[in-house]
This record gives C-alpha cells, sequence and structure tokens, in this order.
C-alpha cells in the first residue's frame, strides 16, 4: 500500500486558499482513522470491510506517504509514485461537503503545489459524486483504468506546476 520512498518536504507553514481553510500535515492517526471509520465513509474507502488504521502511513519520512487534513473532517493522502509525482486520496467526512469540501480539496491541492509535478488519482466510475469532485476542485480527467480491487476507475490529474 505504502512506498518505501523517502519524503522530505518543508511543511512548517500552514497555509490558506484565499478565505479559505487552513490545510495542515498530520503528524499521527487519529484524525484520520476518525474520519475514514465514519459509518458512510468507510464502505466508500474500504474494500474488505474491516475497519482502516493509517498508523503505518506515519512517520510519513519512512513511508513515502504525506497526509493533510483542514484539522476536522477532511484528510488527503499523497503516496509518493515518483520523484515529484504523487497518487492523491481524499476522505471527507459528511460534514465537509458541497462548497466546504470544494474549498478544502482545493486548498489542499494547493499546499501540495510546490511539492509535485503531478498530483494524479483513480477514482471509481461508479462514485459520481467523487468524479465531480475532482473537477471541480481541478481535476482533469486523463482517461479509464480497470483495478483489481475498485474495477472500472476514471483517472484525473492535477496537471504541472511548471
Amino acid at each position: 500500500m505504502f512506498l518505501a520512498t523517502a519524503v522530505t518536504i518543508k511543511d512548517t507553514q500552514r497555509q490558506h486558499c484565499a478565505d479559505g481553510p487552513q490545510i495542515r500535515r498530520e503528524r499521527e492517526a487519529a484524525l484520520i482513522n476518525r474520519v475514514a471509520n465514519i459509518a458512510t465513509v468507510h464502505p466508500a474507502i474500504a474494500y474488505h470491510g474491516q475497519p482502516l488504521d493509517w498508523s503505518a502511513a506515519f512517520p510519513a519520512e519512512h513511508t513515502g506517504v504525506v497526509v493533510l487534513s483542514n484539522g476536522d473532517d477532511a484528510c488527503a493522502v499523497f503516496a509518493s509514485a515518483a520523484d515529484r509525482v504523487w497518487q492523491g486520496h481524499t476522505i471527507f467526512a459528511p460534514t465537509c461537503r458541497g462548497r466546504r469540501a470544494i474549498e478544502t480539496g482545493k486548498a489542499i491541492i494547493a499546499w501540495m503545489r510546490p511539492h509535485a509535478d503531478l498530483i494524479w488519482g483513480a477514482t471509481p466510475i461508479h462514485n459520481t459524486a467523487a468524479r465531480w469532485f475532482n473537477r471541480q476542485i481541478g481535476g482533469r480527467s486523463a482517461g479509464f483504468d480497470q483495478y483489481d480491487t475498485e474495477g472500472a476507475v476514471e483517472l484525473f490529474t492535477f496537471g504541472s506546476t511548471h
């Protein structure tokens, strides 16, 4: 699940996206575990039905994973796929939907931009809300693929920083 790539990202700043939410880097699994295991969130991200524990993603310097959040009800996991290439996954509670989710998603992408040439993700075809969300936060469709676990997915990219 996680790459054993060292991750060196200077992240002492907290970032705002205009008047949007403040984004921070998580240093422990408590918040993401809480959000990921909410009854209405869990089935969309856990294909085995068991509770999720993201503890293995920490410390990020050893796992190749960066976890960002709004400190409350929205998290994003970025796994290092190659130098300056990150695969992103969003995990938002039902309390972070609509405009608030879009603002948070844009702020999370803005936080990662200085550290990435490319951010990409794969969203199950049946998850139309998540596919819409990806477009709203700046994602562009990069085609479709078939994954063993998720089935048919739409691929999204968040472009180059150059």
